[in-house]
């Protein structure tokens, strides 16, 4: 059977670089972090972090959400307010964002549009849940505390919010579960099982969130904003957590030529593969990513010397890093022309919705006309020779590129775009 044309037409982001395109674009453009000493980390007992982001214009620090505020109008119902959590509500005004530039009616989506998501729910909402359930029992507990904290609030709070009569489905794969939420949504466009998806990948981002990452030594230990988050680069410590959301609107491109919207992408396949090696380290020859960028070659028509971008999913952690320029080496050769990059030196690892955020970015980088360099990166990895890692921006924006990410348990995702 032939597959229908899977395209892009919205976009909304609220990270820590941004939540307007303009702003995203400027900060981009300029290589500017938000990063920050955070007292949360520094202050937290026996801990060697300082380094986090937070979300510009954003405030939710409360443990009230109807205390929120954000830059956004907004018109949440009492019940509605209590059965949000921070990622949630970044994740509402990425989505309204992103379906006003696909020119959707909110009040008419109907059995046409479904909705893949991808978030691990709220750590801080689950922690203060539970020392409720054991303070005050049973019956004295916040009846929304499930609905607001556990894997699928963020599936249920939006389709209830958006109204969403489509399919309907969450992803949980860790760092890769936003890129693996866009591949299967491609999937069932592609097969005719639904017109259009609305993907969104979202995180907290917060203290509980990010911290325990810290004990594996995961997370950068330095105190210096501008080298803190260091993909590619041999002083790198570890990666920067951050929080937010992105939200992004497939459909077939029919579907989007009868509506007459703006196709900002051409979404043409993916691949995904394990490592079947170790439930939190990849495997240090990167051959399961290897596998996933194989097969989103195959699966997406493109010829390897036609890739003119990659983008990286390199955190800045030694052992991911290095498993990826093993795999991006074993598909392309020593030495690929195309240039390849990681915007976590900007926006830090967004976690489960890293790969949906970076799908984003490249989008409106690349349509603005710059393919983006991995910034603050002064010493290369050794074994990165012969990779086109350009610090500083490029003023030549690709139109055909290739998208990384990896998970825990060593799940990896390729995802294929090419500009219209």
């Amino acid at each position: 059977m032939s597959l229908a044309k899977v395209v892009v037409t919205g976009i909304g982001v609220v990270s820590p670089i941004g939540h307007t395109t303009k702003s995203i674009l400027n900060n981009l453009r300029a290589q500017r972090h938000n990063f920050k000493r955070l007292s949360g980390y520094t202050d937290f007992k026996r801990s060697k972090i300082s380094i986090g982001t937070e979300i510009p214009d954003f405030d939710t620090h409360s443990s009230l959400s109807e205390d929120w505020t954000c830059p956004y109008p907004t018109s949440f119902s009492k019940d509605e307010l209590r059965s949000l959590n921070p990622h949630t509500y970044y994740a509402y005004q990425a989505t309204r964002e992103a379906i006003k530039e696909a020119r959707l009616n909110t009040n008419e989506l109907g059995e046409e549009t479904g909705l893949f998501t991808a978030s691990p729910g709220s750590i801080s909402n689950i922690y203060h849940c539970m020392e409720e359930l054991h303070e005050y029992g049973v019956n004295r507990t916040d009846p929304y505390g499930i609905v607001k904290s556990v894997v699928g609030t963020l599936s249920w709070n939006l389709s209830a919010l958006f109204k969403i009569k489509g399919s309907n489905c969450g992803f949980t794969s860790a760092c890769a579960s936003s890129s693996h939420a866009l591949g299967f949504a491609y999937d069932q466009i592609a097969l005719g099982r639904q017109d259009r998806i609305i993907v969104t990948g979202a995180e907290d981002g917060d203290v509980l969130g990010v911290l325990p990452f810290g004990i594996m030594r995961a997370l950068s230990t330095s105190d210096d904003p501008d080298s803190a988050s260091l993909p590619f680069d041999s002083r790198r410590s570890g990666f920067v957590g951050c929080g937010g959301a992105t939200t992004v609107v497939l459909e077939s491109a029919s579907a989007a030529a009868q509506r007459g919207v703006q196709v900002l992408a051409e979404f043409h396949g993916w691949g995904q593969s394990s490592d079947g090696y170790h439930p939190a380290a990849p495997i240090p020859e990167g051959i399961g990513l290897s596998r996933a960028i194989a097969g989103a070659i195959k699966s997406s028509g493109f010829k390897p010397d036609s890739i003119e971008y990659l983008n990286a999913h390199a955190t800045g952690t030694q052992i991911g890093d290095l498993a990826e320029i093993r795999a991006i080496k074993c598909i392309f050769g020593e030495s690929p022309k195309f240039p390849i990059s990681s915007t976590k030196g900007l926006t830090g690892h967004g976690l489960s919705y890293a790969g949906i955020l970076e799908i984003a970015l490249c989008i409106r980088a690349l349509s603005d006309g710059f393919t983006p360099g991995t910034a603050n990166l002064l010493e290369p990895d050794p074994q990165s020779q012969g990779l086109h890692l350009p610090k500083d921006n490029l003023e030549n924006g690709a139109r055909r590129f290739l998208s990384n990410s990896s998970g825990f348990g060593g799940a990896n995702v390729c995802l294929a775009m090419k500009l219209p």
